[in-house]
């Protein structure tokens, strides 16, 4: 039996959130480069997770490394010219995470999808 209290619906709905951000990274359809702000955002909703979390450290690793790159939602600030000079390392970046990032993505979806019913 757990010491914990059921999940509220905020916690429901971030959880399902969360399985499917990661599994569209697992599948290719966002990269780790974006989907690990949005997990990390999505994380203190998700409920019955530590500080330091072995799988959310991996996009804290992510997001730590590539915190200087824009956004998806940021580069229509930025000059076609700077964004692809920035390309190289925005593919990099991908190839680097894709090393270890899917681990934590199955590994999520284990903990957080909902329970058959």
């Amino acid at each position: 039996m757990s010491d914990r209290a059921a999940l509220n619906e905020r916690e429901v709905q971030a959880r399902e959130a969360l399985v499917e951000l990661a599994s569209a990274m697992l599948c290719g359809r966002e990269s780790f480069f974006e989907g690990a702000v949005q997990l990390l955002r999505l994380k203190p909703a998700v409920g019955g997770t530590a500080d330091s979390d072995p799988d959310f450290d991996v996009f804290v690793a992510i997001e730590s490394e590539t915190d200087h790159l824009p956004l998806q939602a940021q580069q229509n600030l930025w000059s076609a010219e700077a964004l692809s000079v920035l390309l190289p390392e925005f593919e990099r970046t991908e190839r680097w995470a894709a090393e270890f990032a899917p681990a934590a993505c199955r590994s999520l979806i284990e903990r957080f999808r909902k329970p058959a019913e």
